[in-house]
Parts: C-alpha cells; sequence; structure tokens
C-alpha cells in the first residue's frame, strides 16, 4: 500500500530523514517508534503531504506522490486520515460540526446524508448524544475519539495516528488502542501509528520499525522487536539510559528485521 524509497529531509542544515526506506502492506498496521526529534511525525507530514521531502520516493498504491500537483495530491489527500497528536479540534465548533468539517470541505452532502454520517462515525467510535457538546466539555479521551471520528467521516483506506495516546491515563489509552485495532479489523484500512509508548506499540502493530539517525534501523513483528540485541533498540525498548550508543555501535548490527 505505501513504498518510501531513500527519503531526505533537512531542517536549517539538520539531516531529520537520512535515506528512510519503509514499506506497508495493505491492511496492516505499522507502529513506528523512535526517540523524540528522530523525524516520526515529519515521516506522517511527508506522504500525506504537508510537506514536501528533499529528494527520495513515496508511492501509494503504485502512483508517485514527491512531484504530485497539489491538485492531484488533494484527490489523495481524501484517502487518507490523519489523527493528531493534541486532537486538533476546532474549539469553536460542537462536535458533530467538528466531525462533519471536511464533509463541507470535500463533499457537498444534502443536510440529512451529512448528519446521517456524523452519526454513523461516532457510534464507530463508540460516542452517543454528544453531537451539540464543545471540545472544552470533552475529556482527552472523548476528544481523541471525535478526532478518529472526523476521520472515519471521509471513510480513508489510510490512516495515520500521531501519538494516540499521549497524555491518556492507562484505561482510557487501552481503549484508544482496541479502537485502532478495531478499525483495522472492521474497516481494513492500513495504518501507521507513531508513538513512544511501547505497550499500545506491541498491542496494535502488525510490524514495528525504528527510526534511528533519520534512517529504520529495525522492522519486525513485535516479538522481533521485543527481543532484539540490537543496542539502540534494547535502550528503547527497555526504556535504559545507559548512556548514548555511539554511531559506529549502532551500525555493526546492520539492519534488524
Amino acid at each position: 500500500m505505501i513504498e518510501i524509497q531513500n527519503l531526505y529531509k533537512t531542517f536549517n542544515k539538520v539531516q531529520v530523514l537520512n535515506g528512510l526506506n519503509l514499506s506497508v502492506r495493505e491492511g496492516e498496521t505499522k507502529v513506528v517508534i523512535g526517540r523524540s526529534g528522530v523525524g516520526k511525525s515529519v515521516l506522517l507530514k511527508n506522504i500525506v503531504g504537508i510537506m514536501k521531502p528533499d529528494s527520495g520516493s513515496i508511492r501509494i498504491k503504485g502512483v508517485e506522490l514527491t512531484q504530485m500537483p497539489d491538485k492531484e495530491y488533494d484527490k489523495v489527500r481524501k484517502s487518507i486520515g490523519f489523527v493528531f497528536q493534541g486532537g486538533a479540534l476546532f474549539d469553536s465548533l460542537n462536535v458533530a460540526e467538528n466531525v462533519g468539517f471536511f464533509l463541507d470541505e470535500f463533499m457537498k452532502l444534502p443536510p440529512a446524508q451529512k448528519r446521517m454520517r456524523i452519526a454513523h462515525a461516532l457510534s464507530l467510535v463508540r460516542l452517543k448524544n454528544v453531537e451539540e457538546m464543545m471540545p472544552s466539555q470533552l475529556s482527552g479521551g472523548m476528544r481523541k475519539r471525535v478526532s478518529l471520528a472526523r476521520v472515519l467521516c471521509m471513510e480513508p483506506r489510510i490512516i495515520f495516528y500521531d501519538e494516540p495516546t499521549t497524555g491518556l491515563d492507562p484505561v482510557t489509552a487501552d481503549a484508544i488502542n482496541n479502537m485502532i485495532i478495531e478499525m483495522r479489523d472492521k474497516l481494513k484500512v492500513t495504518s501507521i501509528v507513531v508513538t513512544h509508548d511501547m505497550t499500545s506499540a506491541y498491542k496494535v502493530a502488525d510490524s514495528i520499525a525504528m527510526i534511528y539517525h533519520g534512517q529504520v534501523i529495525a522492522d519486525g513483528t513485535p516479538d522481533v522487536i521485543r527481543t532484539s540485541h540490537h543496542p539502540v533498540v534494547r535502550q528503547f525498548v527497555n526504556g535504559e539510559s545507559d548512556g548514548p550508543i555511539t554511531e559506529d555501535e549502532s551500525m555493526k548490527y546492520g539492519h534488524v528485521k
């Protein structure tokens, strides 16, 4: 479904993505892990077209995106949903208006059809009778679910989740994890989940990729990542702080798969 090859992106002479390669199969949930600042969110934004890479290839179902004109890219964006870390709800709009926001932008549905679509999206994330509530009245977990409902309203084939469990208590975080799994199983969507939360990563992932120095250094099943002997992977997944690992130490292990 998604094929990324030799992707480069620099900010202020800092190489954030450094020849990154990543593949995501159709219907797969790929979790991307790595320390803060390694380019996880930048990767998502390059795929969805919020940012443009310096060089490299991004293909969705074999279609090259990096040189695509903006009008053509807009068509691709309709098939991609992006659940932002903070939910990114509009504080001045109620829940129904937030969930249906992009329907007005892209589809111009009749009011009755729009209401049905909003209600269906909210039912998928197990929210009822919240249409008139404002974002300020919602808990953190509810905001995340409303954000997901807004994505589902567009019936995407691909969903990106940027730190979906950050700031949530363990019970609420687990409910969000269950929804990510449900979206894969019920709707057969392809997903990329960026997270620091290894409990979440192990639960939702079909495979896990780790980014280090702008490259994917490990990519495998949760069990492969959990039992990896690669020092960078082991330090991250175990939450160890034994001091920095040199690039030479990391590179001698190569790519783990």
